[in-house]
């Protein structure tokens, strides 16, 4: 899944390569997320108890000057386990990976960005312990960036909403970040993610579980 997302990105890239690539932008992060609440896949309950888990999440991003095609995002967390209570004494262990891809256009571009888009996120996850099974769901959603860049300043904030409403379901997937220039195109950043899935009854789930950690990382444009 990860492999087909960077070659969209490469594809659009060579779309673009007759004019002059105005950016380009990958980053990397430690991420520290922890589950609370509850999800019930095919009426088996698992409720987490908010345990930290560690992995990672990278994205990558490509912006040029052609004005009517839009400027492309991919970011890609991969199997990220949380265990909790199957209700009956018994654990579950549910992971998920996401893959967002967000074509975009930029609606303002100074010391304030600010980016509109619809992302495209993939989830795969898989449930193991008082049932076997896994599920991949594609979720398209809204899309909103936003930076604040100072003049002649280091430093810069960042952050981005990804959200879907319908019947009372919502998936909402928010980022905020700080960022740090160092030297030639490196920077630091870190910044808190915040998740939340509310179903009532769709793809055999009913849940209300947040994901919510910091994370820390480095980054490369130009």
């Amino acid at each position: 899944m990860f492999r087909s997302a960077i070659l969209a990105v490469c594809l659009m890239s060579a779309s673009a390569s007759a004019a002059t690539i105005l950016g380009f932008g990958a980053e990397a992060d430690y991420y520290t997320p922890s589950a609370s609440g509850d999800f019930d896949y095919k009426n088996t309950q698992t409720r987490f108890n908010s345990d930290d888990e560690s992995g990672y999440q990278v994205g990558l991003y490509l912006e040029h000057p052609i004005p009517l095609l839009p400027n492309v995002r991919v970011d890609f967390t991969p199997d990220t386990s949380f265990s909790g209570s199957d209700g009956l004494g018994g654990i579950n262990k549910v992971s998920f990976e996401q893959t967002d891809i967000t074509p975009y256009y930029e609606i303002l571009d100074n010391v304030v960005d600010i980016d509109l888009g619809v992302s495209f996120k993939i989830i795969d996850a898989t449930i193991e312990g008082a049932i076997n099974d896994s599920f991949s769901e594609v979720i398209p959603m809204g899309y909103l960036g936003m930076a604040l860049t100072p003049p002649l300043s280091p430093l810069s904030i960042e952050g981005s909403v990804k959200y879907i409403g319908y019947n009372g379901d919502s998936l909402t997937d928010a980022r905020i970040k700080v960022l740090w220039k160092i030297a030639a195109g490196l920077g630091a950043q870190a910044g808190y993610r915040y998740e939340s899935l509310d179903i009532k009854d769709r793809f055999d789930t009913k849940t209300n579980v947040t994901f919510k950690g910091p994370f820390v990382g480095f980054n490369y444009r130009f």
